[in-house]
C-alpha cells in the first residue's frame, strides 16, 4: 500500500524504511538492501539520499520513498492513495509512467485513489464515486489486438 500520509519510520534511514517490510517476507538483509536500492532508483532517489532520515526529506521525496517501499515487495496488487499528491507535475508523471510500465511488464494491478483527473487518465478503468455511489464507470478503449489505448 502507498498511504497518503507516508507512514515512514522517523528513526530509520530511507534505505531501512524501504527494506524493512521485506524482513516479513523472509528476505535476507543483503537481498533486501539490493531490492530497496533498485526500488529507490525506480522512483528517482539515488546517491547518498538513501542514508537520510524522513525528516531530512521533502514531502515529495517522502512520497517517493513510500512508493519505493511498496514496490520493493514486488506486489501483485498496489493500493495507492493519492500517490502523486505531494509531487511536482514532472515527478508525478514519472511515477504514473512507472506504474503503467509495471502494469504492462509485470502484471502489477494498481488501484489508484485520486482527485486528479490527469492521474485518473492513466487507468484502464476509471470509477468515479460521489457520496459513496458510483456515478461513472469508464473503461479505456482497446485496439483490435486487445491492447488498451491510453486516454492521453
Amino acid at each position: 500500500m502507498v498511504f497518503q500520509g507516508f507512514h515512514l519510520f522517523p528513526t530509520f534511514t530511507v534505505e531501512e524504511n524501504v527494506a524493512w517490510p521485506l524482513e516479513f517476507l523472509g528476505v535476507r538483509w543483503g537481498e533486501a538492501r539490493k531490492r530497496a536500492m533498485a526500488a529507490l532508483q525506480h522512483v528517482g532517489i539515488e546517491g547518498s539520499a538513501y542514508r537520510r532520515r524522513p525528516s531530512q526529506l521533502s514531502g515529495g521525496e517522502q512520497q517517493r520513498v513510500a512508493i519505493a517501499r511498496a514496490l520493493a515487495t514486488e506486489p501483485k496488487l498496489l493500493l495507492a492513495d493519492e500517490p502523486t499528491g505531494n509531487l511536482d507535475s514532472r515527478t508525478g508523471q514519472a511515477i504514473l509512467d512507472l506504474l503503467r510500465l509495471l502494469n504492462a511488464r509485470q502484471g502489477l494491478t494498481v488501484v489508484l485513489v485520486t482527485h486528479s483527473t490527469y492521474a485518473a487518465t492513466y487507468g484502464h478503468r476509471t470509477v468515479e464515486l460521489e457520496d459513496g455511489r458510483i456515478v461513472r464507470d469508464i473503461r479505456a478503449p482497446r485496439e483490435p489486438t486487445g491492447r488498451v489505448i491510453p486516454f492521453r
